[in-house]
């Protein structure tokens, strides 16, 4: 399913799947001045793809590699259409990692790339690297409108849930990077408009950061993972379960661990 919404100069290509409904997920693609920001997962490539024609969409730019946002890459090649990414993003799509069960009922699992990227004029849209939830990951800012597209890397304010790869620090940083933009208009790929954005991302840093320290000083005072689980972050949610705890809170503690353990 493709729901359109119109918010002044944005399009927002708002999609789901059966799979991603029941565990109540989205993901949008934006499209602005006949650029599309993501391409969704490859389910919706119908839909997708006549949402380019009908919305005279002239390229693409993808935020990172994975199934929702990058889902249609190759279908967007293959009709001609000019797609921008990083390096190590098409080396990605190239030849895929395999996608775990969860992920492959909520989004699919798409082809890999077989077909080159060409290159377009984005009209001013400038990709600034921000890693942290994929190495790849990067948004993109329209200097213009003072608009920041953000991909996945705010997600909410007190987000507690990430997959396994992520890099909570590095997201903070990542989240400076954006924050030093002065948005005045962020669009979330899942969250939608967020139209204070400087305060949402100041929250976010603040209550990572927190966050982050707290976990750190418990671990230094003997606390076990699955206390600080329970007792900081409210035990783990259904996601995680489901997903085998690719994508959980549980994460977050391990981060962490990590952290630690190469000297932070």
């Amino acid at each position: 399913m493709l729901d359109v919404e119109r918010i002044a100069d944005v399009v927002r290509l708002r999609m789901t799947s059966v799979g991603s409904r029941a565990v109540g997920m989205d993901v949008s693609a934006y499209v602005v001045r006949g650029v599309m920001i993501d391409c969704g997962f490859h389910r919706a490539r119908q839909e997708l793809l006549a949402a380019v024609q009908s919305h005279g969409v002239r390229g693409a730019i993808l935020t990172h590699w994975h199934e929702d946002h990058a889902g249609n890459a190759q279908a967007l090649a293959a009709a001609g259409l000019p797609v921008l990414a990083r390096d190590d993003t098409t080396a990605i799509l190239r030849d895929p990692p395999n996608i775990r069960l969860y992920r492959r009922v909520c989004w699919g699992a798409p082809p890999a790339l077989a077909t080159a990227f060409t290159n377009f004029d984005t009209d001013g849209l400038a990709s600034i690297h921000t890693p942290g939830h994929s190495t790849d990951h990067q948004v993109v800012w329209d200097a213009t409108t003072r608009t920041l597209f953000s991909g996945d890397l705010w997600l909410g304010v007190r987000a507690r849930i990430l997959h396994a790869t992520e890099d909570p620090y590095r997201i903070v940083e990542s989240l400076r990077v954006a924050r030093a933009l002065e948005p005045e208009r962020m669009f979330d790929a899942h969250r939608g408009l967020v139209t204070d954005p400087v305060a949402a991302i100041d929250a976010k840093i603040d209550w990572l950061s927190e966050m982050l320290a707290t976990i750190a000083e418990r671990m230094r005072s003997g606390w076990s993972d699955a206390g600080i689980l329970r007792r900081l972050l409210g035990g783990e949610e259904l996601a995680g379960y489901l997903s085998g705890g690719d994508y959980s809170r549980r994460n977050l503690v391990r981060a962490v661990r990590r952290h630690l353990a190469s000297g932070g």
